[in-house]
């Protein structure tokens, strides 16, 4: 529970339909950062305050698990490796494959828990016998995309009690049950980000290295100051006088460089995947997106060991490494890993 209402209606649909619900918050942040001014962050200090407030209206027990150790591994070391590696990560990704769905469906069946259930926009069907992670029916909410590293063996434990429920539903039936709006935004940004400056949080992290920054066609246009303040696809902020707008099309950590170029230059059809987990092997044609808002492209994939190759039949722009590449066939999610890299 992280005291929005996605969290706090999922526990009151649960209770409403007949289940003993215990409320549960997590303490992430180390102590450097459990103070973090981001108001739309899900895992700060205020977030306990909220949820406890929550689970009091509804007369359920709240409890806050500390999962700091595992969050500062796992998702805040691999945030700040992946930059230094060049890579632009995704800590949603990351929280939910080894916090939300790992080290805390652990603890909560470990005290006597038989399912954990979340706020997440997303379901979960049985198909004979078979467990499918399936895109919740509010196309604007839908959050498999973060989804896909979910163990198939899991999927049984899991309920997604919004997942057949738009948003705009969700927000009517909490008005006319009287909760009332205390003005809390939507959990969206980066939770151990202050201020939502990524840059700024880095750079205590990561030393500033400047380097080159050239062409494609290998001409030095100018210098940078750091490769972990740049992402492929990024335009602004790259003060290169040019003839036509330049992007960012690769990063290169070990000679520490930039390289940018037109916009064409972002174009690949291939891609290469590791970290890979597939819960529902598919034989029909599949689609794959490799950003959480991109529209999902058909597809061919194949599976070696840990590594997902894609192949697009049309180009695709701007395939990040660090971010996800997920598949899906119609509305059931096959599968997906961390991009690598890409090529035409």
């Amino acid at each position: 529970m992280s005291g929005g209402i996605d969290s706090s209606f999922a526990a009151y649909l649960l209770k409403k339909q007949g289940f003993k619900v215990l409320g549960i918050t997590f303490q992430l942040l180390p102590d450097s950062l459990k103070n973090v001014c981001n108001p739309k962050a899900c895992c700060s200090l205020d977030t306990i305050h909220r949820a406890k407030r929550v689970a009091d209206a509804l007369s359920i027990p709240h409890y806050v698990i500390n999962l700091r150790n595992e969050f500062k591994e796992y998702v805040i070391d691999k945030f700040i490796d992946a930059y230094k590696k060049g890579e632009t990560p995704n800590p949603c990704v990351l929280c939910n494959k080894y916090i939300k769905f790992s080290s805390f469906v652990t603890k909560a069946l470990s005290i006597g828990g038989e399912k954990i259930a979340t706020g997440h926009y997303a379901c979960i069907e049985e198909v004979s016998g078979t467990y499918l992670l399936k895109k919740g029916i509010d196309k604007t909410k839908d959050q498999s995309y973060f989804l896909y590293p979910i163990r198939t063996q899991l999927l049984e434990s899991i309920l997604f009690p919004l997942g057949k429920l738009r948003k705009t539903e969700v927000k009517t039936m909490a008005e006319n049950a009287g909760w009332k709006n205390d003005g809390t935004k939507e959990s969206q940004d980066i939770c151990f980000i202050p201020e939502g400056d990524y840059r700024g949080f880095l750079s205590k992290f990561v030393h500033l290295k400047k380097g080159p920054v050239f062409s494609v066609d290998g001409k030095r246009l100018g210098e940078h100051e750091g490769i972990h303040l740049y992402t492929v696809g990024q335009r602004r902020g790259l003060n290169i006088p040019y003839s036509e707008p330049l992007y960012v099309v690769e990063i290169r950590p070990y000679d520490n460089a930039v390289i940018v170029g037109p916009k064409d230059f972002l174009k690949k059809r291939y891609l290469t995947a590791t970290g890979v987990n597939i819960l529902h092997l598919s034989s029909t044609s599949v689609a794959g997106k490799v950003r959480y808002r991109q529209k999902e492209q058909p597809c061919h994939y194949t599976t070696e060991g840990d590594l997902l190759r894609v192949e697009f039949p049309q180009t695709i722009d701007a395939i990040m490494p660090g971010q996800s590449v997920v598949l899906y066939t119609n509305d059931t999610v096959v599968g997906g890993g961390t991009i690598k890299d890409s090529a035409i």
